[in-house]
């Protein structure tokens, strides 16, 4: 974005730029906050609106300089080229490189624009480019059928692994017997998508392969025991966690799975991983999902321990530089929550599934996709999915005004 010309307009249209970058950035991480829901996530696409407005006076500078290959950077300019009619600036070698970013914009555009850019990437040959193309066609949930038939068969992995992924996003349940046909795939993704994707519409074929990946820690471990969980009873699933509960190195997955199933026979164990500093806000958070407690508001939350540290710090010989990945939970309160759950325990039922604390056979999807946190809304979606096999699985990565319409259409008789 050179203007030397002017530098003053030049350094005003960087920092609009930056400024659009990183609340990109911030939206990114907005859609799995453990803290945030959709009226967050759609006061932070205003912001994010209004910035790219205030870009678009600089499209044409945009467009005259090389993509830049940060994510939230090369967000920003391909959003401006999508909507300025300018698909071909989608595909270089820079682009393809941070391919997050691109669906991003591809997805959050609005959809006559992104439509023509999506058509050009099915039309290249590289593989990238169709595996890119079947990414946002699931994101946005529009079915490309003759695309997807094609990709299912492609010669390429990376394309039939998003080829599987797209058929289970859009519900596509007359395509489940050729998804259930390539868990045998050799290259891990499509044997994980075809397998994720089937048990989603489901197929039962898959439970062993999403079984076999979650117990062998294999890539996406914690995602196919999520949805394993949900799939089995109650019973199967407390079985299969008990003999899971014996592999080492797996306790954070283990609590994590407690919420999954929903079954209030955790709780005291929970409870119990509550005084640990390394598992109580993982506890904290599984603990909310069965019993729909909202810790911080409802005063069950504590200060963090004085000399807790997690994440990356100021010490440059220190090798830990991972995010911590219960930032924003609440500390719980170990004896507050004891005693709310002695006064509360008879609300609940053992062997029977909770979410949010309703039975599942009870709760109100839509509710919970309207008001409740964004990780809770994640596993409300794929629950609601699980029952609507042949329905799209609501994308709650979408625009929060788009996300608000649609669940108002789903909220009419």
């Amino acid at each position: 974005m050179n203007n030397s010309s002017n530098p003053a307009k030049a350094t005003h249209w960087s920092n609009l730029r930056d400024e659009c970058a990183f609340l990109w950035t911030q939206r990114e991480r907005a859609v799995h906050a453990p803290n945030l829901r959709l009226i967050n996530l759609g006061r932070n696409d205003d912001r994010l609106d209004a910035y790219l407005d205030a870009l678009r006076p600089a499209t044409k500078l945009v467009l005259a300089s090389e993509p830049d290959s940060v994510p939230g950077l090369l967000f920003c300019d391909t959003f401006l080229a999508i909507e300025a009619g300018d698909p071909d600036a989608i595909g270089s070698p820079t682009c393809m490189s941070e391919p997050r970013a691109v669906i991003a914009a591809l997805c959050l555009a609005q959809q006559s624009a992104a439509a023509v850019a999506i058509d050009r990437l099915r039309g290249k040959a590289a593989p990238e480019s169709q595996a890119l193309a079947l990414a946002v066609a699931g994101g946005r949930r529009r079915s490309p059928r003759g695309a997807l038939d094609q990709a299912l068969a492609h010669s390429d992995a990376g394309v039939r692994a998003r080829a599987h992924r797209a058929v289970g996003q859009l519900g596509l349940i007359d395509l489940r017997p050729h998804v259930v046909s390539a868990l045998m795939d050799e290259d891990p993704e499509c044997r994980f998508w075809s397998a994720w994707a089937a048990t989603r519409m489901g197929a039962t074929e898959p439970l062993d392969t999403l079984a076999d990946i979650a117990w062998n820690n294999l890539p996406r471990a914690d995602r196919a025991l999520d949805l394993l969980l949900r799939r089995l009873d109650v019973p199967q699933a407390n079985d299969w966690l008990r003999a899971f509960a014996n592999l080492p190195d797996r306790q954070r997955s283990l609590i994590r799975a407690t919420g999954v199933i929903g079954d209030p026979l955790y709780i005291p164990w929970l409870i119990e991983h509550m005084a640990d500093p390394a598992t109580a806000r993982v506890a904290g958070e599984s603990f909310s999902m069965i019993t729909g407690l909202d810790l911080a508001y409802r005063d069950l939350d504590r200060r963090a321990p004085p000399d807790f540290e997690s994440g990356p710090n100021d010490d440059p010989t220190d090798e830990n530089v991972a995010l911590d990945e219960d930032e924003n939970l609440p500390w719980p309160d170990l004896a507050r929550i004891g005693q709310w759950w002695t006064a509360n325990r008879a609300r609940f039922t053992s062997g029977t599934a909770y979410f949010l604390g309703a039975p599942k056979q009870s709760a109100d999807w839509l509710e919970a996709l309207s008001n409740a946190f964004q990780r809770q809304r994640h596993a409300a979606a794929l629950e609601m999915a699980i029952r609507q096999p042949d329905k799209p699985l609501f994308e709650v990565r979408a625009r929060g005004r788009w996300q608000r319409q649609l669940l108002a259409q789903m909220r009419q008789p």
